[in-house]
């Protein structure tokens, strides 16, 4: 385990006093976009939102400042969980199979639910368990504890049952056919199936009837036990299950980590689970078949896994760049600038006045001028770093310190969403289709709206945001000194990605600002 000296206590220490400051000084009062209630600013809209950039400028001079030794030991003070009982306890076989059959119970559920129960979306379990427990939920504790869906991801979970019958029956070769994945495909598979996913969230209007869920997950199912039989379990998982790959982009954040200290393990693995760096980490199949003295549980500070030293594919990037821009058309749609620009593409084409039409290709467009924005500023930075790499490869090295910025994102605008509807839950476990039930007690339970108020909202979402840029601006001026390697010239490739974080913060905080319109 890393042990930090004085002198960079003193410097952190030093930094996050000088942030906690910057946020408490930042103006944070606004419209409650998604709220349902206005808090008026106490200062000019330009000042409140100028004053958060300036928050991200003044990190920036900071953290170039004291940060100038590049890191190429990727090392970082870890703590060991296994070596308490309590840590060991987390993954005893008993609690690890009742997660286990729970997920898998609750994936039937919301099948069955949607078939056969009710027809009101707030009378059946599945349109909030799918949008909100589970899409929401599963996000934030996948950043802010870890990576919870290598345990719970009920495809897996069925598929290695699947397994274990068949080695039970002594029957010959493996239940996957394991044919060789091309390594042309990337991840494109789980881009597409996010992409289809997103536009069934954000596009589709009949998103939230039962039916229609239940039918999305029969068919991601049919996609997902394909995937994994063609080309192998992780494989797969690592390339086409595209919220695998979500969960754990965003659990590269997370305070909490597996790791195997033997890497002879890692020759049987088929995920290609090794980084540049020759560690194994986060990966669920190598952890589970190490020997116990060769496992650890680590805490480990927070965003750390997004510095870790591996090579970064263009369709990795081009999906960190998805995530990021259907969060962000999430929140622009209901604004009333969105509603000035369809009734603007109406004008040019009667297709385009159907809402589905435009919606599909603003988000297509949206996500495309996010690809674009990105690849430009690359090319900046390619430019004032004067370094060798390409564009697409600067623009891989450096999309994991994007992550930040989409879990802040993420976090300003759900958070509420998760604390209001995700009291909803409470009466549909007692009542989950909807047939009048009261299982547990807990069908007359009312969900208490003022749980959250705008106050709490605003300050929660601009110093999430704020905070995520801040560690984004950290973390891209790390990567740059690890690739770059001389000071000044890994400081002058960050003055583009400063402007292009500047500017996101500036455009998020004026998202959040906007009254909600419709």
């Amino acid at each position: 385990m890393k042990i930090l000296n004085l002198n960079h206590i003193k410097l952190r220490f030093l930094f996050m006093f000088w942030l906690a400051w910057g946020l408490y000084f930042t103006p944070v009062i606004s419209f409650a976009h998604g709220f349902g209630e206005r808090y008026d600013l106490p200062v000019p809209l330009f000042l409140y939102i100028s004053g958060a950039g300036m928050a991200v400028v003044l990190s920036f001079g900071i953290i170039g400042i004291f940060v100038k030794r590049p890191d190429h030991t990727f090392d970082y003070p870890r703590l060991n969980l296994l070596r308490w009982r309590i840590g060991r306890a987390l993954l005893s076989p008993t609690l690890v199979l009742s997660i286990k059959v729970i997920s898998v119970l609750l994936l039937v559920l919301i099948v069955f639910s949607g078939f056969i129960g009710s027809s009101v979306a707030t009378k059946n379990i599945a349109p909030v368990f799918v949008w909100v427990i589970w899409w929401v939920g599963v996000a934030f504790f996948s950043a802010l504890v870890g990576n919870i869906w290598m345990l719970i991801n009920p495809w897996k979970i069925s598929f290695e049952w699947i397994e274990s019958i068949y080695r039970l029956f002594g029957l010959p070769g493996e239940v996957a056919r394991n044919l060789p994945y091309p390594e042309r495909m990337g991840v494109w598979p789980g881009f597409l199936l996010f992409f289809c996913f997103a536009w069934i969230e954000l596009v589709f209007p009949h998103s939230a009837e039962p039916s229609n869920i239940a039918w999305m997950a029969v068919v991601y199912s049919v996609i997902t036990w394909g995937g994994m039989f063609l080309f192998g379990k992780e494989r797969w998982l690592g390339h086409g299950e595209a919220f695998s790959l979500i969960f754990g982009f965003l659990a590269r954040f997370a305070p909490t980590e597996l790791r195997v200290l033997d890497t002879n393990i890692c020759k049987t693995c088929k995920a290609g689970c090794l980084d540049s760096d020759g560690q194994c980490i986060d990966c669920n199949y190598c952890f589970r078949m190490a020997d116990p003295q060769k496992r650890e549980l680590n805490l480990r500070p927070y965003s750390v896994g997004l510095l870790r030293n591996e090579d970064v594919s263009p369709s990795i990037m081009a999906l960190i760049m998805l995530i990021l821009a259907t969060i962000t058309f999430d929140g622009f749609e209901a604004t009333p600038v969105w509603e000035t620009i369809q009734k603007w593409l109406g004008t040019i084409s009667p297709h385009l006045r159907q809402e589905m039409v435009a919606s599909t290709i603003s988000l297509i467009c949206f996500s495309g001028i996010f690809f674009v924005t990105y690849l430009g500023f690359s090319a900046l930075m390619k430019m004032t770093g004067r370094t060798q790499s390409s564009v697409i490869e600067i623009a891989c090295v450096f999309v994991y310190s994007l992550i930040p910025i989409s879990l802040a994102y993420h976090l300003a605008h759900y958070l509420t969403y998760l604390l209001i509807q995700g009291q909803l839950v409470f009466p549909l476990i007692s009542d989950p289709f909807g047939f009048g039930w009261n299982l547990f007690g807990t069908a007359q339970y009312k969900v208490n709206i003022a749980i959250v108020g705008a106050k709490f909202a605003w300050y929660t979402a601009v110093i999430a945001i704020v905070l995520g840029h801040i560690i984004a601006v950290y973390i891209a001026h790390l990567i740059s000194l690890r690739t770059i390697q001389d000071h000044n010239s890994a400081l002058r490739s960050q003055y583009p990605m400063l402007v292009l974080m500047v500017g996101y913060t500036m455009v998020s905080l004026w998202i959040l600002a906007q009254p909600i319109a419709s």
